[in-house]
Formats: structure tokens, C-alpha cells, sequence
């Protein structure tokens, strides 16, 4: 690879490593999710199976595009190999901010239950939502518009704004799970708790989803003659598939722990009865 190649597109590289493992990484927790909860609701199992096959594409996307690049590029006598729009990169692409809108729509309607309906709140992820998906899909026509695959690294004011849309739903999903489920606000000590344990769980994935998109928005503006958003550009949407699946995963924990505490007050109760004279 030749130091203008790495320069451009190592970053780009670099993101394919880590999200081949986070691919991995859902791959299990899909399996951990089929096994665990053959009795979900129909329509929740058909979520979570159609956000896994785009994931799936997702991860075909990236590895051809990077096999073009990398490979049939390098022996190619055409300079404009790398510039031109494969079709690989814009399904990768559409993918990702599919994937990023159904995920966050899926925590909206959690948000919708834990909040009591709140109207408010809930329309107002929604709408960060939807502006990440509709300032994404101008990038990618800016990009088809154009015909070169550049537009899709460098479009600070479409794919820019749409991850900082991205990052803020993130932070109301967030903030509004941790308000709502605060033991404080209930007056229920809930730590340690079955409750606890999935509030961190969710918490913590959405804090990991916000600081990738912050982390995008920041390349967008400061890169310099170099395409660093291609890394976290790259595994970003592996992120929100991996958030969704540790949650819904979360709740094997919580019900192991439900159980376990039922067991436990069952045998001081007998126990009380059974030394009552």
C-alpha cells in the first residue's frame, strides 16, 4: 500500500478490522438471544432478525468494498479506480443509517413505556432520529449525485450533521432512561436490583453509541487531507446492533436474578414457619 493509499484510506482499513469483530460479537449475541427467548413476541423476533441480516449485508458491503480498494485497485492501471462509487459502499452505507434509525426508534418506544407516554420526549427522539436518517440519505445522494465516493467522507454539513442528529437522540434516549428508572424519582431502592442491572446495561450502550457519533462528527470537520471518519464510519452501525441485542440479552440476567431472590425469600419464609413453635 503505498503511503497516498494509507494515508486515505487506512483509517477506512482499520474500521473494517474492528467491526469484523464486532460482527463476531453480535453473531453470538444472536444466538444468546434465539436461545434464550424462543417466546418473544412475533413481531420483536422479526426486528431483531431483520436488523441481524442487515448487519449481515452490511458486513458483505464493507469487506467488498475494501477487496476493490485494496486489491483489484492495486492492479489496476486506472487512476480513477478509487474514485469512482461502488455499489458495495452505497448499500454499506444506506445500511448504516437504516440500522442506526431502527435501533433508535426501537429505544423510542421504550422511552414511550418508561416515561408514562410522555409525548414530548418520545417525539423528540424520534425526530433526531429521523433528521440522522434524512440528512444521511442526502449524503449518499450528494455522493451518487457527484459519482464519487469522496462526497461520502467529506460532506461535513449532510453526513456531519446527521451523526451530530445521531449523537443527540442518543443523549435524550440516554437521559431519559436513566431519569426515569433513577431510584430517586420512584422512592424504590432499586440498587443492585434486576431494574439497575438493565438500566446500566442500556445506559452504558447508549453512552458508547453517543461517543461514536460525537467521535464521527468531530472527523468530519478537523480530518486534514486523510478520511479518518472511515473508521468509526465503518463499525458505527455494529454499534447500534450491538446495543440492541446486550439489552434485550440483559433481560436473562434479570430474570435469573428475579428468580434467584424469589427462591431466596420462598426459603425464609418456610423457614420462619417451619421454627415458629
Amino acid at each position: 500500500m503505498s503511503d497516498s493509499v494509507a494515508l486515505e484510506w487506512g483509517s477506512a482499513f482499520i474500521g473494517l478490522i474492528v467491526s469484523l469483530g464486532m460482527y463476531g460479537v453480535a453473531l453470538g449475541q444472536y444466538g444468546f438471544y434465539t436461545r434464550s427467548f424462543p417466546h418473544d413476541r412475533k413481531a420483536l423476533k422479526l426486528m431483531v432478525l431483520l436488523v441481524f441480516i442487515m448487519d449481515t449485508l452490511h458486513t458483505y458491503g464493507a469487506i467488498s468494498y475494501q477487496w476493490a480498494l485494496l486489491v483489484w485497485c492495486h492492479h489496476s492501471p486506472s487512476s480513477a479506480c478509487m474514485s469512482v462509487l461502488p455499489w458495495e459502499i452505497l448499500m454499506a452505507s444506506v445500511i448504516s443509517f437504516c440500522l442506526t434509525f431502527a435501533v433508535q426508534s426501537f429505544y423510542a418506544h421504550r422511552v414511550w413505556i418508561i416515561s408514562g407516554r410522555n409525548k414530548l420526549i418520545t417525539s423528540a427522539v424520534l425526530l433526531t432520529a429521523f433528521v440522522q436518517l434524512v440528512l444521511g440519505l442526502i449524503c449518499l445522494g450528494n455522493a451518487i449525485s457527484t459519482k464519487s465516493v469522496a462526497a461520502l467522507y467529506t460532506s461535513v454539513f449532510t453526513c456531519g450533521t446527521s451523526a451530530v442528529a445521531s449523537a443527540l437522540c442518543d443523549l435524550l434516549i440516554t437521559g431519559s432512561i436513566f431519569f426515569y428508572l433513577h431510584p430517586k424519582r420512584s422512592g424504590v431502592r432499586r440498587s443492585g436490583s434486576a431494574i439497575q442491572q438493565l438500566t446500566n446495561v442500556t445506559v452504558n450502550m447508549g453512552l458508547f453509541t453517543c461517543l461514536l457519533s460525537l467521535a464521527l462528527a468531530v472527523l468530519f470537520v478537523t480530518q486534514k487531507g486523510s478520511y479518518l471518519v472511515g473508521a468509526p464510519g465503518t463499525f458505527i452501525a455494529k454499534s447500534y446492533v450491538n446495543s440492541l441485542l446486550a439489552v434485550l440479552n440483559a433481560r436473562r440476567s434479570m430474570r435469573e436474578s428475579v428468580a434467584q431472590t424469589f427462591a431466596l425469600s420462598t426459603i425464609a419464609v418456610t423457614r420462619d414457619a417451619t421454627e415458629t413453635p
